[in-house]
């Protein structure tokens, strides 16, 4: 009785190829692509969190430039700037302004207004950053 072709065999050769024991021959890239989609929600939340500091950093830099406007006005003083400034913020931040910090000064006719707080964070606003800007105008005559 002839002996039977075996089926998983090479046509070619007639050599069955090894397999380690347990392997099925189906690809096993599970851990492979549980660390990439961690790097890469990684890699996503560190750009939406430096988006959201460079706009936090916008919104407080435009109301420091017009609270240091209005304060370095010819009938303008620090506190309507700063009132200005803090007033800007709440409409433009919305509510995460609540814990930003207005302060004016003026020394040798030059009007300078500081915002200072932290920036809105990406989970739970837990990591988010401390932003300063500081503003300055020559006072008008």
């Amino acid at each position: 009785m002839p002996a039977e072709p075996d089926l998983l065999a090479d046509a070619d050769t007639g050599v069955r190829p090894r397999r380690l024991r347990g392997d099925r021959g189906a690809a096993d890239g599970g851990l492979e692509i549980m660390f990439g989609a961690v790097a890469m929600i990684c890699f996503v939340l560190l750009i939406v969190e430096t988006v959201s500091y460079w706009h936090s950093r916008n919104v407080f830099d435009e109301a420091a430039a017009e609270g240091a406007r209005v304060a370095a006005a010819f009938d303008g003083t620090c506190s309507a700037g700063a009132s200005t400034a803090r007033s800007l913020l709440e409409r433009r931040a919305g509510g995460w302004s609540s814990g930003v910090a207005v302060g004016c000064d003026e020394a040798d006719g030059i009007v300078t207004i500081t915002i200072s707080g932290s920036t809105p964070g990406v989970l739970f606003d837990s990591a988010g950053f401390t932003a300063s800007v500081t503003q300055s105008a020559p006072r008008e005559r």
